[in-house]
């Protein structure tokens, strides 16, 4: 019988994904997918053909059910399988393509200020080198364009953080009590809580401690452009060294020289205006939603 995830990691995107995926894997009786965004349930069924820089991202997800459920064969019998694809929270056929193979799966979702969200999205796909606009504003007025011309999804940064809209569809197929809401302030505020109650939601002893010291994925405005080529984006170099180098050694090397290349840039008002003004609506449907006071993601 194929081996499928008991819990999975649905987004959001640039809400701690990343290191929520390396924080839970640590865990004794938890088997992470070795892949972790496969974001089959995200495109199930769909051609894999976006276009736009970077789509290799998208392109290269898990395709067929075979090679899905082949991603936790290795699991030991009696662990907590999971998986980490924040895509699915943005897929609108996701939801219903998860209930029709994993009816008892559980859910993790962590939303972050929308608006901080949008920008953060935009500097991660810099330190990618895959947005061509070193401003922010441009970026934003070139959405419409890219939504047509079918670019990947990395690129729609004003309706990746849609979330209440997001919710409603996995909440029309799933009980209330399948998916666990966080916010980005939990995990900032008290990690090692958040992990607990993790940790409890998907069956697993919550009194185990990660090592919280690693920081992961930082966005940024690259300082020296060919470096972070160099370290980011397929070359001769890079593929060389995957012959050598184990890949978590590589991550560190990768991630050490990306984060002292990177500048942190600071939103514009006028970018932060329009975005308050686009996802205010969804922003307030979100709080009754969730029960939570989100109402300080309005403030100009």
């Amino acid at each position: 019988m194929a081996r499928t995830p008991t819990f999975m990691i649905i987004g959001a995107s640039r809400a701690g994904t990343t290191a929520l995926y390396d924080l839970v894997r640590q865990h004794p009786q938890v088997f992470m997918s070795a892949i972790k965004e496969p974001n089959y349930f995200a495109f199930e069924g769909e051609p894999l053909d976006w276009r736009g820089p970077g789509n290799e991202f998208v392109n290269n997800s898990v395709h067929s059910w075979e090679d899905y459920t082949a991603l936790f064969d290795p699991a030991p019998e009696g662990m907590a399988m999971g998986e980490a694809s924040p895509l699915y929270l943005w897929a609108p056929d996701a939801p219903k393509r998860i209930k029709a193979r994993l009816s008892d799966v559980k859910m993790i979702a962590v939303l972050r200020n929308p608006i901080e969200q949008a920008f953060s999205h935009y500097l991660y796909a810099r330190a990618q080198m895959v947005e061509p606009f070193d401003d922010f504003d441009a970026a934003l007025k070139a959405e419409p364009k890219r939504f047509a011309d079918h670019w990947q999804p990395l690129f729609q940064y004003s309706t990746f953080p849609r979330y209440a809209e997001q919710l409603k569809r996995f909440y029309a197929e799933f009980p209330k009590e399948q998916l666990k809401i966080f916010l980005y302030e939990d995990y900032r505020g008290d990690p090692k809580t958040m992990l607990s109650q993790i940790y409890e939601f998907i069956g697993v002893d919550p009194a185990f401690v990660p090592d919280l010291s690693h920081e992961t994925n930082m966005g940024g405005q690259p300082r020296h452009q060919w470096l972070q080529n160099l370290v980011m984006r397929p070359n001769p170099i890079a593929s060389l060294a995957a012959l050598v180098v184990p890949e978590s050694a590589r991550r560190t090397i990768r991630d050490m020289v990306s984060r002292r290349n990177l500048s942190r840039d600071q939103m514009s008002p006028q970018a932060k205006a329009w975005l308050i003004n686009a996802l205010k609506d969804d922003i307030s449907q979100l709080q009754d939603m969730i029960d939570r006071d989100v109402s300080h993601w309005l403030e100009p």
